[in-house]
């Protein structure tokens, strides 16, 4: 015999429907994604649990015990294959936890009432204790995300290192991700995974624009240099753009922007533009073709710095001596906040 008062039978109906859509959502993912992963040769466990997670929200749209049972062999299952897959590597069983951690933790707490409803006996004290060793665990977890633990060490077979050919090596690194395309990786072979411990410091070199960041929300120092041929250039958290000597470590010239804002003070990194040097064209059909800078020969900022600022501007400079680029905007500077309004610092980051 069943619950049949209309008030907690209404609330518990919303609440499976909750439950039941997110699980829905999570078994469609994990089915979808655990098919492909199979189709590739890797683990069934997506695919299984994907499968037994749909089972359990069709459940608990039905408003069944039986739901409760159903993710709870997802879970039982998912820590079996955690514990095998991950061993005990803190942040690798995090990942593979965490999240059915949280769904258990609805699942188990919706026990009584499913029960209740379906007029069958129950435990809620047992429910309530899972909850409870459920929280404690998340929590513990959560405190032990800001501790420190071991690295996570690669144990598989190496692959052979590939040697980079002599018509290909690469020069320069004029992009914020190596190339266009954001590669992130140099084609370079003289520093491998061997002898990179062996490295040494051959030259430091300060900014001067000291970081100081208590509570996350003032300056730090998060770029990634350029480097175009024996430069380096640099960019600070208020936006002081830098040219060093790639061998020496000597400052060449120095751009003081200054630029402030009330939070989030940042520099990511620079764009490089070169007027003398030919255009990628797209290579899919159909693409309008880039049409080339019209710099006169001779004139100032044939090379630039590129870079977008903290105080909303778009900046440029002759990456030969760091002076503003008269041509580009006004005096080298386009305001990005032109045309939207009132804009008081910081409505836009």
């Amino acid at each position: 015999m069943s619950n049949t008062n209309p008030r907690s039978s209404g609330w518990l109906g919303l609440w499976c429907l909750l439950v039941g859509v997110i699980l829905l959502a999570t078994g469609l993912f994990f089915v979808i994604g655990g098919y492909k992963l199979v189709s590739l040769g890797g683990s069934w466990y997506f695919l299984i649990a994907g499968v037994i997670t749909l089972l359990a929200a069709i459940q608990f749209f039905r408003r069944r015990s039986s739901a409760v049972w159903l993710f709870a062999l997802v879970f039982v299952g998912t820590l079996i294959w955690a514990l095998f897959d991950a061993g005990f590597d803190f942040w690798p069983l995090v990942s593979r936890l965490m999240v059915p951690a949280g769904l258990m933790l609805l699942a188990a707490a919706t026990w009584p009432a499913l029960r209740k409803h379906e007029g069958k006996p129950y435990s809620t004290k047992g429910a309530w204790g899972v909850c409870v060793v459920l929280v404690i665990a998340m929590g513990v977890t959560f405190v032990q995300m800001f501790q420190p633990h071991p690295t996570v060490a690669f144990s598989g077979e190496k692959l052979p290192l590939v040697p980079v050919k002599e018509d290909v090596k690469q020069q320069n690194w004029d992009h914020y991700g190596n190339t266009a395309g954001g590669s992130r990786f140099v084609a370079l072979d003289q520093i491998t995974r061997d002898n990179v411990k062996n490295l040494k410091p051959v030259w430091t070199f300060h900014t001067g624009d000291t970081p100081l960041s208590p509570d996350g929300n003032g300056a730090e120092d998060q770029q990634t240099p350029l480097q175009v041929g024996d430069r380096v250039f640099l960019c600070t958290p208020h936006n002081n753009v830098i040219a060093v000597d790639a061998d020496s470590g000597k400052e060449i010239w120095r751009a003081e922007i200054n630029a402030k804002s009330a939070i989030w003070m940042r520099c990511r990194g620079l764009a490089y533009f070169d007027a003398t040097k030919p255009l990628t064209q797209p290579t899919v059909a159909g693409s309008t073709p880039v049409l080339p800078a019209q710099v006169a020969p001779g004139a100032a900022c044939q090379r630039r710095i590129l870079m977008n600022t903290i105080d909303d501007r778009l900046i440029a400079l002759d990456a030969d001596n760091g002076q503003f680029c008269p041509d580009f905007g006004t005096n080298g500077s386009v305001n990005l906040r032109e045309g939207m309004g009132a804009a008081a610092d910081p409505s836009y980051v």
